[in-house]
């Protein structure tokens, strides 16, 4: 671990502070998370953009949600010949 200073104006610290304390992260957290990615280093996953929904719906939705589509997952034998 290295230790890195940068020099900055007011309005340029003051953006970054008012940013950080809005993801609630600190800004040593939130350059690295910024510059992460601009600098190749993120990390490569098969995520897809659905994946932040993935768990999202309570059991007891989804069971409804499930019953609710259950005829789209009903093939129609006709629509494919």
């Amino acid at each position: 671990m290295v230790t890195m200073t940068i020099h900055a104006d007011e309005p340029f610290a003051e953006a970054l502070r008012a940013y950080a304390d809005g993801v609630g992260k600190s800004i040593n957290q939130t350059v690295k998370d910024i510059l992460t990615p601009i600098l190749g280093l993120a990390k490569k996953d098969n995520a897809t953009p659905w994946s932040k929904f993935y768990g999202a719906m309570p059991e007891i939705d989804a069971s409804a949600w499930n019953r609710e589509i259950s005829e789209m997952r009903t093939i129609d034998e006709e629509m494919w010949k």
